[in-house]
């Protein structure tokens, strides 16, 4: 059997679906990561990073709540 090669477009609901993929991802790596750090700095800055990414994901699902 011969393969073919094919064009590949993707269109912005699609980009948005995986960029929530790997922001959820993210944000899983950096719960995980609240359980292992025992200095105060860093747990405070990957709270930060929680807060930030959770807002991005919100964002996000808004985007594509508007294209449905």
């Amino acid at each position: 059997m011969r393969l073919e090669k094919r064009e590949i477009t993707l269109n912005e609901k699609d980009s948005l679906k995986d960029l929530l993929l790997l922001e959820k991802a993210l944000l899983g790596q950096y719960t995980d990561a609240l359980t292992r750090v025992t200095r105060k700095e860093l747990r405070e800055r990957i709270l930060e990073l929680v807060k930030e990414t959770s807002g991005e994901i919100f964002w996000m699902k808004d985007l594509l709540d508007k294209e449905s």
